[in-house]
């Protein structure tokens, strides 16, 4: 499931691709084939759950990836997701140079696999870095720390058959706030790297070429979303959060209940498969 769209000049159809994408450069058999690296945080083949490796870069990519490996990103939320959920399958987390024209993080249904990609990376803190943020790589491991949470609710939904009546790709944002927001100062910092990642697409974007109709939200609706969550975990917290323009006071006054409505949405879709440790 595709997430985050392009700096560069968009239109509706670069913001946002369809779902599906076609399999390319799978790892399979021995890593060195492919040219991928296989991370301590993989799987078990026999009892499930996420696995992490790393192909070789193309079109440069080699920091991007030594950014993702050295962080640790997919494997520490690979671990978390391992530790806390009894999953029947793997799920493939692979970073990976992605196809030009589809060059977002993506679920791909039919290989279940989360496709990590190493120009997105850089282009997220490519946006930081111009936008003067005090901490660009912080600001940038957070997004994709959320990225990856987001598209793990794809995966959990495709591999687990999860039932839900609003639109999957709200439910997706909404997984990544329930995960992130319980871990405290870290992950909360993620969610609002997030959201501003969200603000400056919004900025970025021609009004014009807004598409309602869209599978994913405006990038606006999205940022907005994710400080409702943040201020509705913690009121007397996030009360700056409350500016009038991305979050109004009216929508600050429903984000409460909004939090709790996730909490306890996702708590009931996972609790069978909870490992209770």
């Amino acid at each position: 499931m595709l997430h985050h769209a392009g700096a560069h000049p968009r239109t509706p159809d670069r913001a946002w691709r369809a779902r599906a994408l076609v399999a390319t450069g799978v790892c399979v058999a021995l890593a060195a084939t492919c040219g991928c690296t296989r991370s301590q945080a993989a799987a078990s083949p026999t009892s499930g759950g996420l696995s992490v490796s790393y192909e070789a870069p193309r079109r440069g990519g080699a920091d991007e990836r030594s950014f993702l490996k050295d962080r640790r990103l997919p494997e520490r939320v690979a671990e978390h997701l391992n530790d806390t959920l009894r999953l029947p399958r793997t799920i493939d987390v692979v970073g990976r140079t992605c196809d030009e024209k589809d060059d977002v993080p993506a679920y791909d249904q039919e290989t279940r696999r989360i496709e990590l990609c190493y120009d997105f990376v850089g282009e997220v803190r490519s946006m930081f870095e111009d936008a003067r943020s005090p901490d660009p790589d912080e600001h940038t491991a957070g997004v994709i720390t959320e990225t990856l949470y987001h598209e793990a609710a794809h995966a959990l939904k495709d591999t687990l058959r999860l039932a839900t009546t609003g639109r999957e790709e709200d439910v997706a944002d909404q997984f990544a706030a329930y995960s992130l927001i319980p871990q405290g100062a870290k992950g909360r910092a993620a969610v609002l790297a997030a959201a501003d990642n969200y603000a400056q697409y919004a900025r970025e974007t021609d009004p014009q070429e807004i598409d309602f109709s869209a599978e994913h939200p405006p990038e606006a609706t999205r940022s907005a979303n994710y400080r409702c969550y943040l201020y509705g975990a913690a009121p007397k917290k996030s009360a700056k959060l409350v500016d009038g323009t991305l979050l109004t006071k009216e929508r600050a006054e429903l984000c409460a209940d909004e939090y709790q409505d996730l909490r306890r949405g996702w708590g009931s879709l996972l609790a069978p498969y909870k490992t209770d440790r």
